[in-house]
């Protein structure tokens, strides 16, 4: 990096050569790297982040290319934090850029926040922000939450000890299918970014140490409307996580479970890695098999498995996770 890259962001009187400084020193996770999380990551490395974390449990698809950063259709088929550590390398050269390819569950998130200054929220689902804010809240480590769909999306900085959690927000998980996917409802191209602009901004000003950053506002942001709201969440006294210090979310979760679109996830029964090579040699006089990108795609049964060298497996084609449960312990459970 050259000595003046960050010049135009220095005489910043908000950051200055101390929060700078400290930019230069911190670490971030970024939990999904998908619309969110890739506009949000290349943002940190450009504002002059030390140390990405990146996570995520998902392959780039031909639907994610209407509202990424980072992907091109090359990278189609490719674990999202493979390919999107890649590209951040060539933004960023002098940062360190650690990608997981894994499903952030409670295990895998008190291992990743522990080591981190910010989480910046990327996810595509309700459950695991919820494991996120148990861990950020247990571990006393500062996340912005964010979320889109359709034209429109939300985010608030959470502070632990310092303002409200997502519990305080929405104490309860709503029940399954209650609020429609972005396969279902659609999503606006802008407004990923747009939103990960803002959870940057806070994320930024909570490594630099701003006194200016309000824990707790809650920013809403409809892009096809133009319409803009703040909202100030307050603690709740009652709130199992940040006010009993309750956190229900870090049990061990169902090991399938459907996921935003046509997908069910199966989690294995153990840690560690999978030989795809010799899974892909016993699955092959059973139906058509290949190995691409680091991971295995067989389709069997009418069905599509592609797993993962963690042993996690998304099975689409099913019509339910039960199902996907069953195919896994069929061809892949070890």
């Amino acid at each position: 990096m050259t000595p003046d890259r960050f010049a135009r962001q220095r005489v910043l009187p908000e950051l200055g050569e101390e929060g700078q400084r400290r930019l230069g020193e911190g670490t971030a996770l970024v939990a999904g790297c998908g619309a969110l999380g890739t506009h949000g990551a290349e943002l940190l490395l450009r504002a002059g982040l030390a140390r990405l974390v990146l996570v995520d449990r998902d392959l780039v698809e031909e639907t994610n290319l209407h509202r990424v950063a980072l992907f091109t259709p090359g990278d189609l088929g490719r674990p999202k934090a493979l390919a999107a550590a890649d590209a951040l390398r060539r933004i960023a050269p002098a940062a360190e850029v650690v990608p997981h390819v894994a499903h952030l569950g409670p295990e895998l998130a008190e291992e990743l926040v522990r080591g981190v200054d910010v989480v910046l929220d990327g996810l595509d689902n309700l459950e695991t922000r919820y494991v996120l804010n148990d861990v950020c809240v247990k571990e006393g480590v500062p996340w912005v939450y964010t979320a889109v769909l359709g034209t429109s999306g939300m985010t608030m900085p959470i502070l632990p000890g310092r303002g409200p959690c997502l519990r305080c927000l929405f104490p309860d998980p709503p029940p399954p299918g209650a609020i429609p996917t972005c396969a279902e409802a659609g999503i606006l191209g802008p407004v990923p970014a747009a939103l990960a602009a803002l959870a940057a901004a806070s994320a930024i000003a909570i490594l630099a140490g701003s006194p200016d950053l309000v824990p707790g506002r809650l920013l809403h942001l409809d892009l096809w409307r133009g319409r803009a709201e703040a909202t100030d969440v307050l603690r709740a006294p009652g709130c199992p996580a940040c006010g009993e210090r309750r956190f229900d979310f870090l049990a061990p979760a169902p090991s399938a479970a459907a996921l935003c679109g046509d997908a069910v996830q199966v989690l294995p029964r153990t840690r560690g890695a999978l030989d795809l090579a010799a899974l892909g040699r016993r699955l092959a006089p059973l139906g058509t098999v290949r190995l691409r990108s680091g991971v295995l795609v067989a389709e069997l049964e009418g069905v599509e498995l592609t797993v993962f060298p963690d042993g996690r497996a998304l099975v689409k084609g099913v019509s339910s996770p039960d199902q996907a449960q069953a195919l896994y312990d069929r061809y892949v459970a070890r």
